[in-house]
This record gives structure tokens, C-alpha cells and sequence, in this order.
């Protein structure tokens, strides 16, 4: 990642929590086709489990990131790695049902899902043999589905 843009991401988050009275350190990193930022402290006045809060928050970092650096980027916030742990868990179970279903051979369909998770899941488990999984329905109703691949298939 261009250190010019973790340091303006670094600074524009100082400043903010700054001026909302609040403490804490702020970690970027790159991760697949996105900036990871995650603001680390016991916080008063954000809220940790709002995601509207950290996609709002997110936006405003990639708006800063155009203008200040014309560099568009798109941003990831989470708040105490709360946001982080949580997609671990899903990779972790995405993992568990590949599984299951490499056992018994039989697809599984995941509960709808936010367009983010389904392709956290979809990422999981693209190199994983044997299975291979998709996405059907509409809107809010879209869903993964985990399936044995074709005998021919990885």
C-alpha cells in the first residue's frame, strides 16, 4: 500500500477522533482490493455495532482520500476488530459447511445475506476442492448456496 495514503487515512481519523474528545490509535493495512482501517480504544462516542456508522465513516475516509490525495480507494472501518472477528467466524463456518457438504454430497443454501458477507464466503471458498457455491434470489432474500463440485471439477 502507498504509505502516503495510510498516513492520510492515519491523520484524517487522529483528527477526527480528536475532535469528538476521543483516545485511540488508528491501524490501516491493505487487504484484497480494499483498505482495512481499524480504530483501536474504548470509545464513548462511536458506536461500535452500528455498521451504517462504519460504512458512513468508511465513505467519508475514500471522500477525503479523492480530494486530498486524488487517490479513490475503497475503505473497510471497524471499530476494536469487532468487524474483523465477526468475518472470521463466517469464513470459519463457510469452511465447516464446505465440509459438511463434500461429505454428504449435498448442497447447502446459507441464510440471505448482505452482498459483503456473500462474497467473504465466495472468496473462502473459491480454492477450497470439491465444492463450489453460487448466489440465488433477489435483494435482501440473496443467498449462498455450498455445492459439491462436478466429479471433473477442482
Amino acid at each position: 500500500m502507498n504509505p502516503q495514503l495510510s498516513e492520510a487515512i492515519a491523520r484524517f481519523l487522529q483528527d477526527l477522533l480528536a475532535l469528538l474528545g476521543e483516545k485511540g490509535h488508528v491501524e490501516v493495512r491493505a487487504r484484497e482490493e480494499e483498505v482495512y482501517v481499524n480504530l483501536r480504544g474504548h470509545f464513548k462516542a462511536l458506536p461500535q455495532d452500528d455498521p451504517t456508522f462504519r460504512e458512513a465513516l468508511a465513505r467519508l475516509v475514500s471522500l477525503h482520500l479523492k480530494v486530498a490525495l486524488h487517490a479513490p480507494a475503497s475503505v473497510e472501518v471497524d471499530i476494536n476488530g469487532q468487524e474483523e472477528a465477526r468475518r472470521q467466524r463466517l469464513v470459519a463456518q463457510a469452511l465447516a459447511l464446505a465440509e459438511r457438504v463434500k461429505r454428504e454430497k449435498h448442497p447447502i443454501e446459507l441464510e440471505p445475506m448482505p452482498p459483503k458477507d456473500r462474497r467473504v464466503i465466495h472468496l473462502a471458498l473459491a480454492n477450497v476442492p470439491g465444492v463450489r457455491t453460487h448466489s440465488i434470489g433477489r435483494a435482501e432474500n440473496r443467498r449462498v448456496v455450498i455445492e459439491p463440485a462436478e466429479p471433473n471439477e477442482p
